[in-house]
């Protein structure tokens, strides 16, 4: 039996190393969600990042609730307040192994709901192994201001975002240009003047994410989302990262493609939600 390893899941790792892992990979993504003017704080015993400028779920959501059943379930109460007083539609909570092992549970007796079961998967870099790859056939370039209305309308249809979610997406991707610890890289398309794909990051502390890849339809299937996926995770290298997370719907393929590319699952990662919109009605 592997120690690292859940004997009950041994593609996943042990509790506590999933626990220490996984509080590396939020604070990450914390520091990300708040770029320019988000915040980072506490409710109760969640980790909490709002970020109004922000319109992407990573940008506003909580994490971490770790304390009693009793703790627990009045921080998800808190956390309906908090979030419908910042203009949200629904507060958001993923829960990783820095979660309460019963937050199901907890979470069903609140009236939040389980939305999207996911993985994370790390990538360890080897510095060595990576000068010797060859350079990619697809032409990848770090975006530029000119980019972003098409970065955001791809981005937008690849996470059905609604139209509003979508025209405020320009300016935050602008802010993140400008932020030294993210990275945007993106394919030409050679046929029309728009990019084909994009790859979209950040690395602080030593922990990259890979947060968002995409790749339009009619050009999928040629190794593109392959050469962005290298690219991100050499953008993350460049700014210190030495391991490099990504996350993924739990068996769909966007987890096999990060597993074909030398991404490794190491713990599950669940979506719960609460419309709050009514609670300001």
């Amino acid at each position: 039996m592997d120690p690292l390893h859940d004997p009950d899941d041994e593609e996943l790792l042990a509790p506590e190393q999933a626990r220490d892992l996984a509080a590396l990979v939020e604070r990450a993504q914390l520091a990300s969600g708040a770029v320019r003017e988000g915040r980072v704080g506490k409710v109760g015993v969640a980790d909490v990042v709002l970020n109004a400028g922000n319109p992407l779920a990573l940008g506003n959501r909580a994490c971490g609730l770790w304390g009693t059943s009793a703790e627990v379930a009045t921080t998800l109460f808190r956390l309906e307040s908090v979030f419908a007083e910042s203009g949200r539609p629904e507060a958001v909570v993923h829960a990783s192994p820095t979660t309460v092992a019963d937050i199901e549970g907890i979470a069903d007796d609140s009236g939040w709901h389980a939305v999207a079961e996911n993985v994370a998967l790390l990538y360890r870099p080897d510095p060595a192994a990576r000068e010797t790859e060859a350079i990619g056939t697809h032409p990848v370039r770090e975006a530029v201001q000119d980019d972003l209305p098409s970065v955001a309308e791809l981005l937008a249809d690849e996470l059905d975002l609604s139209s509003g979610a979508e025209r405020r997406l320009p300016r935050n991707l602008g802010q993140r240009l400008d932020d030294p610890r993210c990275f945007l890289h993106v394919l030409d398309d050679g046929e029309l003047e728009r990019v084909a794909g994009f790859v979209l990051g950040f690395a602080e502390s030593g922990m990259g994410l890979v947060e968002h890849i995409a790749v339009r339809p009619g050009r999928r299937n040629r190794g593109r989302g392959g050469e962005l996926l290298r690219v991100g995770v050499d953008a993350a290298v460049e700014r210190g990262a030495l391991l490099v997370a990504t996350h993924a719907e739990d068996g769909g393929s966007a987890q096999r493609f990060a597993e074909s590319c030398g991404f490794e699952t190491a713990y599950a990662v669940t979506a719960y939600t609460r419309r709050v919109d009514e609670l300001l009605e």
